[in-house]
């Protein structure tokens, strides 16, 4: 008898503890929305998967990083971020410092893709 409460205990405890586990990734989960793109040009990149691959991995990373794509090709980062969370000097610092500095952020450019304003509605 004690045996069988013992189990029921159990099972109701993981049941339990299971649902309140992904109730609290859901609460924590916030939705990061890009205000501003930046291009940047980086010099030292000598492939696309072990440069530009890793480089834009490591860009989202960072707080605030919505999207980043590089080109090998043309030696450019497209990153799109949130203004509020990272800044372009954030990003130029990671790139610049990552691998023993081998890369080098030559030039960027700064283009506001969504502004927000707040205005009133007259309803009479």
């Amino acid at each position: 008898m004690l045996k069988n409460v013992l189990k029921s205990l159990v099972i109701v405890l993981i049941f339990v503890s299971c649902g309140q586990g992904n109730t609290s990734v859901n609460a924590s989960q916030k939705i990061v929305l890009a205000d501003t793109k930046a291009t940047l040009s980086i010099e030292g990149m000598s492939c696309q998967k072990g440069c530009a691959d890793f480089i834009s991995k490591e860009l989202e990373k960072l707080d605030g990083v919505v999207k980043s794509d590089i080109s090998f090709e043309n030696k450019l980062a497209s990153v799109e971020y949130n203004t509020s969370q990272v800044s372009e000097y954030a990003m130029i610092d990671l790139i610049n410092t990552i691998k023993d500095s081998v890369y080098r952020v030559t030039n960027v450019e700064v283009e506001i893709i969504k502004t927000i304003e707040k205005g009133t509605i007259q309803t009479h």
